[in-house]
């Protein structure tokens, strides 16, 4: 049971933190920017720029990952190849 009461005491001391006016915040705006509208809202197909079609992201992805792996096994060759 005192495990519970605890929990509720805890939860209760967050909510009233969570109300609590935070005055280095709100004061920072300016008289205009309080008045101001909010900005002109865009749809996400403008707002991102196009992505590569399938083929040429694979087709990179693809390069890089060969490249990759070559850069590896010259690495793994260099290491067996290393006299210790």
């Amino acid at each position: 049971m005192q495990t519970w009461v605890r929990i509720t005491f805890l939860l209760a001391l967050a909510a009233a933190a969570a109300c609590t006016r935070v005055p280095e915040l709100e004061d920072r705006l300016t008289p205009d920017l309080r008045g101001a509208g909010y900005p002109k809202l865009l749809p996400l197909d403008d707002a991102l720029e196009p992505l590569d079609p399938p083929q040429q992201a694979s087709s990179d992805l693809q390069d890089e990952l060969d490249a990759r792996s070559a850069r590896l096994k010259r690495r793994a060759e260099a290491v067996k190849n290393a006299e210790f």
